[in-house]
């Protein structure tokens, strides 16, 4: 027989998973993306909020005694499932950076969009990248993962007991920072290769004939050989989102663990 009843302490309990799942959604790869409406985003919020509430969740007394302590739950909620969410989604911020230096070096740099996704300019070849990275994501069933390691959260984590270990955060994000860079020029290593031996054969044509005009010259043959260098490396797609991955996976549990009640 299902039972129906519904008291005041399961509705301040159903409550705190909303403020966690709502702000995860909020801030999470894939799932914050702008071109999803928010009807959707709030729908899919409560759905997945009642489902932990109901068989995933295990329910226990709220450690508060006043409504102030239950305000402070709910901020700590707010701060677990915006930092869980960021964590994922931050690793697409080193696509952007790989996009903003690749355009830079191939002559691109003044081409701008306006990504709608992020809300933010990025350059043609930053586009390019995250475009790719994300269909990649729901094609690798990615995006079911992170709703997977989300939910287990709730394991490390148990709804209204989240402690913030601030040394163990700021490891993390200087962790993160590291490889931020690190992924990135390993990304950027093939163009940076080919540019660096075109401009060192266009200092040589420029001493061998002085007449020849190599500015103009020059940015034609940067953005031909920098657009082949694309188009030759568009195979290296499938290692570079194994990089994004594989760092996205390390983030979320170091931010879980920096969360995780003894």
């Amino acid at each position: 027989m299902i039972d129906y009843t519904f008291s005041i302490q399961d509705l301040e309990f159903f409550l705190l998973i909303v403020t966690r799942v709502t702000c995860f959604v909020h801030t999470a790869v894939f799932f914050s993306t702008g071109n999803v409406p928010r009807r959707v985003k709030v729908g899919f919020s409560l759905l997945l909020s009642f489902l932990l509430f109901r068989f995933v969740v295990p329910h226990m007394a709220l450690p508060y005694n006043t409504i102030i302590g239950y305000s402070a739950l709910v901020l700590k909620e707010a701060i677990a499932g915006l930092m869980l969410g960021f964590a994922t989604n931050m690793c697409m911020y080193i696509l952007q950076f790989v996009g903003t230096i690749t355009d830079m070096d191939i002559g691109l740099s003044m081409v701008s969009l306006f990504d709608p996704v992020t809300r933010v300019n990025t350059g043609f070849t930053g586009t390019l990248y995250q475009y790719s990275v994300l269909l990649i994501l729901c094609i690798t069933d990615m995006h079911h993962w992170i709703l997977r390691a989300f939910i287990d959260s709730y394991e490390l984590i148990p709804t209204g007991r989240a402690v913030f270990d601030t040394d163990k955060l700021l490891l993390a994000m200087m962790e993160f920072f590291t490889n931020y860079y690190s992924i990135a020029f390993r990304i950027f290593m093939p163009v940076f290769g080919v540019m660096l031996l075109l401009n060192a054969v266009l200092g040589i044509m420029a001493k061998i004939a002085p007449q020849m005009n190599m500015f103009s010259v020059g940015m034609q043959l940067k953005i031909l050989v920098g657009l082949s260098v694309l188009f030759v490396t568009i195979g290296m797609l499938p290692s570079i989102s194994d990089f994004i991955f594989s760092e996205m996976k390390m983030v979320f549990a170091d931010f879980a663990e920096g969360m995780y009640t003894q």
